[in-house]
């Protein structure tokens, strides 16, 4: 079941990406490859954009709700997380200021010979 929602996303995935590319915009695009003068009834140049428009809405709802019920069924499957092993690991809060003093006491104070040299 799993699998053949999985197919089906990726040919509602390959059929939105041509429909949206076919499309008759303002700019040039691959719409044009259809032939602007084509004798096909159903892409006639005057309900050419009403029915990509609606095959193009369609394809988006089916999109959409082929996520929902994937992301559905993949989270009740999975009951463990890639985290699960890992031991949560608190960092301290001003780790820096707390350092810092400790570092410069712990340095020794150049001597006047050995900045000279």
């Amino acid at each position: 079941m799993l699998s053949g929602l999985i197919i089906l996303h990726v040919v509602i995935c390959i059929l939105l990406t041509i429909t949206v590319l076919v499309q008759f915009g303002k700019g040039a695009e691959a719409g044009a490859m259809m032939g602007g003068g084509s004798s096909q009834a159903v892409f006639t140049s005057s309900s050419k954009g009403n029915f990509f428009t609606k095959l193009t809405t369609f394809l988006a709802i089916a999109f959409m709700v082929n996520s929902v019920v994937l992301t559905a069924m993949t989270s009740k499957s999975a009951k463990e997380s890639l985290f699960d092993d890992e031991a949560p690991i608190a960092a301290p809060l001003n780790n820096d200021a707390a350092k810092a003093p400790q570092a410069e006491a712990t340095k020794e104070p150049m001597k006047k010979e050995e900045t000279k040299k």
